[in-house]
C-alpha cells in the first residue's frame, strides 16, 4: 500500500501545478533531473490544449504519470505498477500546497546573457534565495512554466518548502530549458531539457487506460477511521 502512495506523491510533486501555456505549444518536452546524490529522474511533459500529462521514471523502476485538465480543474494520478488511477480536484490540491511553507526570498535577476539550447534562444536568469543561487536558462518560445510543484502536499501529507527559484519564475512568460541549483546545503541539482517535439497529440493520451481500476482514497480513509499507518 505504501508503494501506491509513494508513486502518487511523486506524480503530484512533479506535476501540479506545473504547466506550459497550452495555447502556445502542443507536443512533448523531455527533461532529466539529477541531484548531488546521483539520483536521476526522467520527466516527460505532453501538452494539448488545456490538458497536460507528466510521466516520471526514476531509480528502481519507480514510474508514475499524472494528468491535469485545467478546464475541468481535475488531476488524475496514474499508478502503472498497480494498474490503478485516482482523481482529485485541483482546488483541493492547490489549497494544501498553499498551506505549506514557501520561501519569501525569491529575487530574480536577468543577466542579459543569451545562448541557444536545442534551437531556442535562451536568456540566463539568476534566482537568489536563502539556500543559494539558481541559474535558469529560459526561452520565450514555449509559453510559461509554473514550477515543479515542490510546495505541493501529497496524499500522505508532508509539506515541503517551495524553492525560491520556482516562486521567482512563476507566472513569467518563459520556459526554462536548463536549471542549475547551486545550493548551500548539499541540495544541488540540475534540470536539463533533452528534447522539445512539436506534434499533434491524441486526446486518448490524456485519459486513464480503460483497464485501470479507480483508487478511492476517501473510502479507504473512512474504512481506516481516518488514520493512516498508526497515526
Amino acid at each position: 500500500m505504501k508503494s501506491i502512495f509513494k508513486t502518487a506523491l511523486l506524480s503530484c510533486l512533479l506535476l501540479a501545478p506545473a504547466f506550459l501555456s497550452a495555447k502556445t505549444f502542443e507536443g512533448t518536452v523531455k527533461m532529466t533531473m539529477s541531484d548531488s546524490r546521483g539520483q536521476t529522474n526522467n520527466i516527460s511533459y505532453s501538452i494539448k490544449d488545456s490538458l497536460i500529462r507528466t510521466e516520471v521514471s526514476g531509480k528502481g523502476g519507480m514510474n508514475a504519470a499524472a494528468i491535469i485538465d485545467t478546464d475541468q480543474q481535475l488531476i488524475t494520478v496514474l499508478m502503472p505498477a498497480q494498474s490503478m488511477y485516482m482523481t482529485m480536484p485541483m482546488k483541493q490540491t492547490m489549497d494544501k500546497a498553499a498551506s505549506g511553507k514557501i520561501s519569501n526570498d525569491s529575487a530574480l535577476e536577468n543577466t542579459g546573457i543569451t545562448k541557444n539550447i536545442l534551437g531556442y534562444e535562451c536568456t540566463k536568469y539568476l534566482a537568489k534565495g536563502r539556500d543559494g543561487t539558481t541559474e535558469i536558462w529560459a526561452t520565450t518560445e514555449l509559453g510559461s512554466f509554473m514550477g515543479l510543484g515542490s510546495g505541493m502536499q501529497g496524499p500522505m501529507g508532508g509539506k515541503k518548502a517551495k524553492p525560491a527559484w520556482e516562486k521567482a519564475i512563476a507566472g513569467k512568460d518563459f520556459f526554462p530549458l536548463l536549471v542549475i541549483g547551486h545550493g548551500k546545503r548539499q541540495n544541488k541539482f540540475t534540470l536539463t531539457t533533452t528534447s522539445v517535439e512539436r506534434k499533434s497529440l491524441s486526446a486518448s493520451d490524456f485519459e486513464a487506460p480503460a483497464d485501470y481500476r479507480k483508487f478511492d482514497m476517501g473510502a479507504m480513509m473512512q474504512g481506516m477511521g481516518g488514520k493512516m499507518f498508526g497515526q
